[in-house]
């Protein structure tokens, strides 16, 4: 009966994969092929010729689109990581932070703890603070990648823990190679804080650790107080003080 279980939840979170994937794909080619089509627009004006090409353009767009999601299958999804990618990626384009104050939450296994946290790493315009327990989560580590290109000042505590796991050590690698400051803290039982502060307003904490089997396998929950300073200063002086007891993470091969 248990086992029963876990099969039909890995059955839900693999339907709720790929029904994901598939609304990437389709945010993505529509923007694609709407700029195009007003590209043809644009053309055929200027040249005062038939409407041939951008006929053509709106009669591909369907037949393009139904080809891209009807790769989007699960036996698809399972072997190909370029839609997981393309997901990830309109993604990052389409997260800010909403307009007003207002909170959110997301809960875990059902996808919606670990797109939020997403989330939050995506709207990041200038100052990123995270403190973690557990720090495994690939997606998570690009986000923060991402952010720092995007020239966000990323800087991560993580309990000392981290160092000790091949997955751990891998993440904490990339950050490190990716000018990213991170340090672990090993001077309480464990460090099992588990937030994020952006920007100096937004502040994501909850039960979730930045793991993927806390994205795929444990129940978490997440919350995101969206533009509340107060509680973000608040957050940030824990931040820093455990930042300042760390020790800083060294490359290890």
């Amino acid at each position: 009966m248990g086992r029963l279980r876990g099969m039909t939840a890995r059955n839900r979170r693999e339907q709720r994969k790929v029904a994901e994937w598939k609304r990437s794909v389709t945010i993505f080619l529509s923007f694609y092929c709407c700029k195009s089509i007003s590209n043809g627009v644009q053309y055929t004006d200027r040249r005062n010729s038939s409407s041939t090409a951008l006929f053509a353009m709106k009669i591909a767009f369907p037949v393009v689109l139904s080809a891209f999601l009807s790769l989007a299958s699960p036996a698809f999804a399972k072997q190909s990581s370029l839609l997981d990618e393309l997901s990830q990626a309109v993604q990052a384009r389409t997260d800010k932070a909403p307009a007003t104050p207002q909170i959110e939450t997301g809960f875990s296994p059902d996808g919606d703890a670990e797109r939020l946290i997403l989330k939050v790493i995506n709207s990041s315009t200038r100052e990123l603070r995270l403190a973690a327990y557990s720090f495994t989560s690939p997606k998570i580590v690009q986000a923060l990648i991402k952010a720092k290109k995007r020239g966000v000042d990323v800087r991560v505590v993580v309990d000392d823990s981290g160092p000790k796991s091949k997955s751990g050590v891998a993440a904490l690698n990339l950050l490190t190679s990716a000018h990213i400051p991170a340090r672990t803290n090993g001077e309480y039982a464990i460090h099992h804080d588990k937030y994020i502060i952006v920007d100096g307003e937004h502040v994501q904490t909850g039960s979730f650790n930045y793991s993927q089997a806390a994205a795929s396998s444990n129940s978490e929950n997440v919350i995101v107080v969206w533009h509340n300073p107060q509680l973000a200063a608040s957050y940030a002086r824990h931040w820093q003080s455990r930042y300042a007891e760390g020790v800083d993470f060294k490359m290890a091969y």
